[in-house]
């Protein structure tokens, strides 16, 4: 009987206190939003990781996590949820099961005073909606501009990872630089960039061969963030 009361109370959750829980988009700590917006049991997580289609989710299933964290964030602020009287409905990004079927997550309002506003109760397929919510959009990532400048902040990329790419070891700063920005040139020429989520908006990943370029499956030298600027591509 008192299951059933519970059932019956309504959320009281509403969409102002959901963003003012998850602050700003313009961060990096995507992690820390989600688990101010809600908790979600590793239980779930577990499960929802078995239900969807098969990857490597890190240790603890932190990928997962974060993965959740940004398309949760998404389906909040662009309003992609739907409710019933005592829930609240998303979908779990755009993990799909081996089936093709969507995969959704289930909240219900958090009765721990002071903590999350929302406590997830269930993910999965099989959920009982009134109206099914649907998958938020990835922002576009901007338009690269062809043959523009490409500034590197600083020379943290080598330095942090010189042991990647030991050959340019003697080689004078200036000369390391054009080795960067031709890397760049030549990936972007291919289409290799890759889209990323950073602070609040898109920008790009670019794979730097710069010692084979014969098989590109292979694994790059380097990774370059790239901010695009109307008339500049800065490595972050």
């Amino acid at each position: 009987m008192a299951l059933a009361t519970k059932r019956r109370r309504k959320v009281q959750v509403t969409h102002e206190e959901m963003t003012a829980a998850l602050g700003t988009p313009n961060t990096n700590q995507a992690v820390r939003r989600l688990r101010a917006l809600a908790h979600i049991p590793q239980a779930h997580l577990k499960s929802l990781a078995d239900k969807a289609l098969n990857e490597n989710w890190g240790n603890d299933l932190y990928v997962l996590e974060k993965y959740l964290a940004i398309h949760i964030a998404w389906s909040i602020e662009q309003q992609r949820y739907s409710t019933s009287d005592n829930q609240l409905f998303v979908t779990a990004g755009h993990l799909q099961t081996r089936y093709g079927t969507p995969l959704y997550m289930v909240f219900e309002k958090n009765e721990n005073t002071g903590k999350q506003p929302l406590y997830c109760v269930h993910c999965g397929s099989d959920i009982s909606a009134p109206e099914l919510p649907w998958a938020p959009d990835i922002p576009e990532p901007p338009e690269i501009p062809r043959g523009v400048e490409i500034i590197m902040l600083h020379e943290h990329i080598l330095r942090e990872n010189a042991d990647r790419v030991p050959f340019l070891g003697q080689t004078p700063p200036v000369s390391q630089m054009c080795a960067v920005s031709g890397a760049i040139q030549w990936a972007l020429n291919r289409g290799l960039e890759i889209p990323y989520w950073y602070y609040g908006g898109m920008n790009y990943l670019v794979p730097l061969y710069m010692q084979n370029r014969e098989n590109i499956t292979l694994a790059p030298d380097l990774i370059a963030p790239i901010q695009v600027n109307p008339d500049s591509l800065i490595v972050r």
